[in-house]
């Protein structure tokens, strides 16, 4: 037997349109196959024009696959209908499809108050799942990224962190639509005693579910692909191989003119440890995170062995630089460990001092629409470059 299949030109809570696109499709010779719906696209016989009402009833449970009995309609409930000439056959969303081929059935539903009622609790269904949606798709990016909005769309691309924002306003969107629709729908069979409400099917339905789908297909390749490159340090650069100038200071700029003997340390403990990562975006062009580890001989005969570790930015306005600037700031201080320090005086228009999480003295300097923040920790019986001195040499080496 031959089947063809359709993308359903209306939403699930849309009862009317739903109605009247599976019977004008009957008329053509397109039947619904017994559970022939799934993911907004419905599967048909082929076979012979015929009149057929559909209707749809709200269905009384939550109707997922994971609920009880698979989410299908009650035995009592299917008997019932085949009583009165109604045949169950398929489940979209919150309702059931029923269908009949006498043109004298009664109607499954005679009283239009129970039938509010029953909509009543598809309308609680679907209010919950706005609920979810507002905390999965707002509340609980803002809290898993602390606030710290730019920086997450820096660190994971600001086109990418639009599209998600976009995706995440089209489906908190579709959830108020829905429960707007049948807020009104319900309040019509109470007063009327009928459905009195257009239809929401049509191209702009499927305009926006064409462009979610889009949408939710892409952020789903790109998060794979941004694991994918997490995991294997593939942005990564290690020092020995980075060949492009630096717009700040390094380690052998704290060690002075005439060091000698600089070697590489902690290279065997993994890529991220001596590595180069740079990234472009388009709130911040051009975004470098450096760590270094190494030892030398300053150009004053001391041994100097340390790490430095440093992000630098270069945002497109110095007013997202002060947003970026606060941001990297509240992310440390909400960090154990975190103990504030006196900042030194240097030409910046901003210069923030602390020790960090893992009590190590740290620079957070603005200037102009550049924001730098940097650690540096020494090893050794002694420390040769004093933090007034190595905080001044980042200042001086970053340009506006």
């Amino acid at each position: 037997m031959t089947h063809q299949y359709r993308i359903i030109p209306c939403p699930a809570y849309d009862i009317a349109g739903t109605e009247e696109w599976l019977s004008s499709l009957a008329e053509k010779g397109l039947h619904l196959l017994h559970d022939g719906i799934f993911a907004g696209i419905a599967a048909f016989d082929v076979g012979e024009p015929q009149k057929i009402k559909y209707r749809l009833e709200a269905a009384g449970k939550n109707t997922g696959i994971l609920s009880d009995d698979g989410g299908e309609p009650d035995p009592e409930q299917v008997e019932l209908g085949k009583k009165y000439s109604w045949e169950y056959t398929a489940k979209r969303g919150d309702f059931y499809i029923f269908r009949t081929q006498d043109p004298t059935a009664r109607e499954l539903n005679t009283d239009p108050a129970v039938e509010a009622l029953a909509l009543n609790t598809v309308k609680k269904r679907l209010r919950d799942s706005l609920i979810t949606s507002i905390l999965l798709f707002l509340v609980y990016p803002i809290l898993l990224t602390r606030g710290c909005l730019i920086l997450t769309a820096i660190a994971m691309g600001s086109a990418w962190m639009f599209l998600a924002l976009l995706f995440a306003v089209l489906c908190i969107a579709d959830d108020i639509r829905a429960v707007r629709y049948l807020h009104r729908i319900r309040k019509s069979l109470q007063e009327n005693g009928y459905y009195g409400t257009a239809s929401e099917g049509g191209f702009r339905y499927l305009f926006r579910k064409c462009i979610k789908t889009v949408l939710g297909i892409f952020l789903v390749f790109t998060l794979l692909r941004a694991w994918g490159v997490s995991v294997t340090n593939e942005q990564k650069i290690l020092l020995s191989e980075y060949t492009a100038p630096l717009p700040f200071a390094t380690l052998t700029d704290f060690a002075g003119e005439g060091y000698t003997d600089y070697q590489e340390t902690m290279t065997g403990l993994g890529m991220g440890v001596t590595a180069v990562e740079e990234k472009t975006d388009f709130l911040a062009p051009r975004c470098i995170l450096y760590n270094e580890h190494a030892e030398m001989i300053t150009a004053w005969g001391k041994r100097l062995d340390g790490g430095l570790y440093v992000d630098y930015y270069e945002l497109q306005s110095p007013a997202l630089a002060k947003l970026l600037e606060g941001e990297l700031y509240r992310l440390d201080r909400r960090k154990k460990g975190f103990e504030p320090m006196t900042a030194p005086d240097l030409a910046a228009d901003s210069v923030i001092a602390y020790h960090n999480e893992l009590h190590f003295p740290t620079i957070l300097i603005r200037r102009g629409n550049i924001v730098l923040r940097a650690y540096f920790f020494q090893t050794g019986p002694d420390e040769p470059v004093p933090f007034e001195d190595w905080a001044k040499i980042m200042c001086d080496s970053v340009s506006e």
